[in-house]
């Protein structure tokens, strides 16, 4: 212990030779167990290595600071570990241009998330080192800045012409060029490739959608952004897209205004009002669905296309939409021919006796008018329940009228297949569905029927014999035939 109390003492023109002795004695303590920071325990061929390069570090030799710094953050010295330490010598390093000092501070900043990684590698990049080329595209996703802007831009169009060129550079600088932030590539390529992105992109797609549905421009193309959206994995109703929608005037006071007769509108107004109908526009769907179902302004007649719209409309909270959209549900089941889902619907409002009920009603004519068309083809029990149904106060009588004359048919027609007991219940409801006055007139159609036979049977006198057929007649009682008369002639 003296001795280490003496050392302290050396004259400080012998500096030099002491620190050789200082660094030798601090790692033989170390190495015995003795105190440091780190209170590591090298090896005798670390504590070599470790006095042989601190001076040179300490000279900024790049490559012994990369090396001594290494040896800090491994702790595998009698020096113990020092982490900070370690990396300020490996970041002086790089800084001096030790490469393998830089690829080794890459590797930190990018563990750590650090931005500062990019900036190496772009650094490396310039030097003509590949190191980096399978990091960049993700490295530059992580840095490259979320918001376009003049400083942002130019960043980008450093990457970018710095050989960065992978999809994230690319989808960047095209929205930097397109918003005139930039003239790294040509605004013609910029639109070009925003719809190469946007095929598959969401974002990118929204994008596109900004220049396609501002009205005056030449990118102007609402069909292209109906047809392509869900192929990019959007929905009408995403919150972006109905905002998008709406800043462009996409809505049906949009599609309103467009002038329908205009040639460039023809294909792309129709577009715009489907658009706002998908989005969730009530106004717009019951518009679209009346379009498509009478075939008027320029849209074709589609009933299958009506039924969509027609059903979006019909589900508004908003009573005088759905009201609306229910009389055109009824129409439309009547021209594709839809009995089942018709009267099903008619029943089901009259049942809750809904807003929709006078409309049901209204439109029970259809009814009538398939029962006595197809009644020979129905089921027994969808003609009972339809006539039951018809038995209510509140269908006009000229319908129960036409339903209950249908009855006698359906009865003619049915004869000894029918039960007892839906006979009668097919009589029952005919009682009740045909007024009086029809009663009258059936009755007054039968007596004049029955009249007609009676004369007839009087014009006929009792002694008359009946005319007897050819067939009846003897052979000899018959007229020769052709071939007789060929015959007899040939025998005279």
């Amino acid at each position: 212990m003296k001795k280490k109390r003496l050392n302290l003492y050396i004259p400080l023109m012998t500096a030099l030779i002491a620190c050789n002795i200082c660094i030798n004695s601090l790692a033989q303590d170390k190495a015995n167990g003795g105190g440091g920071s780190g209170g590591g325990s090298g090896n005798s061929n670390t504590d070599a290595q470790f006095r042989e390069l601190y001076p040179k570090a300490l000279a900024g030799e790049p490559n012994a600071m990369f090396s001594l710094g290494k040896i800090y953050l491994e702790g595998t010295s009698s020096a113990g570990k020092e982490s900070a330490k370690g990396m300020d010598f490996i970041q002086r390093a790089s800084s001096a241009g030790n490469v393998a000092a830089t690829k080794y501070m890459i590797d930190a900043y990018e563990r750590s998330g650090s931005e500062r990684a990019l900036e190496l590698c772009q650094k490396l990049q310039k030097a003509g080192d590949k190191y980096c080329d399978k990091k960049m595209e993700t490295l530059v996703e992580r840095s490259i800045p979320k918001t376009v802007s003049q400083s942002n831009c130019k960043k980008l169009n450093d990457l970018y012409n710095g050989g960065n060129q992978g999809p994230v550079v690319k989808s960047e600088v095209t929205a930097c060029v397109l918003q005139g932030l930039s003239t790294t590539i040509p605004v013609d390529q910029a639109m070009s490739n925003l719809r190469v992105q946007a095929a598959d992109d969401p974002k990118a797609f929204a994008r596109l959608m900004g220049f396609m549905l501002k009205a005056g421009t030449p990118e102007w193309d609402p069909l292209f952004v109906e047809e392509n959206l869900s192929k990019a994995g959007l929905t009408f109703k995403d919150k972006e897209v109905k905002d998008m929608l709406i800043k462009n005037d996409i809505t049906f006071d949009g599609c309103r205004k467009m002038d329908r007769l205009r040639r460039e509108n023809l294909r792309q107004r129709p577009s715009v009002c489907r658009m706002a109908a998908k989005s969730g526009d009530e106004d717009a769907a019951l518009y679209v669905g009346d379009a498509y179902l009478t075939g008027k302004d320029y849209f074709p007649e589609d009933a299958a296309e009506a039924s969509f719209y027609i059903k979006e409309a019909s589900i508004s909270k908003n009573p005088i939409i759905s009201s609306e959209a229910f009389v055109l549900l009824m129409d439309l089941y009547k021209k594709q021919g839809k009995f089942y889902e018709h009267f099903s619907t008619v029943k089901h409002e009259i049942k809750v006796n809904s807003l929709n009920k006078t409309a049901a009603l209204a439109s029970f004519g259809f009814e009538a008018d398939y029962l006595a068309k197809n009644h020979s083809a129905m089921a027994l029990d969808d003609i009972l329940d339809l006539v039951a149904t018809a038995d209510n106060k509140d269908i006009d009588q000229p319908i129960k009228s036409r339903i209950g004359r249908t009855v006698d048919e359906v009865i003619k027609d049915r004869g000894r297949l029918m039960r007892p007991i839906e006979k009668d219940s097919m009589l029952a409801y005919k009682d009740r569905l045909l007024s009086q006055k029809d009663k009258d007139e059936i009755e007054s159609a039968r007596l004049a029927m029955q009249s007609q036979v009676t004369a007839v049977k009087a014009e006929t006198p009792r002694g008359e014999v009946p005319r007897v057929a050819d067939s009846d007649k003897k052979p000899s009682e018959k007229e020769p035939t052709f071939f007789d008369k060929v015959l007899n002639r040939s025998a005279q």
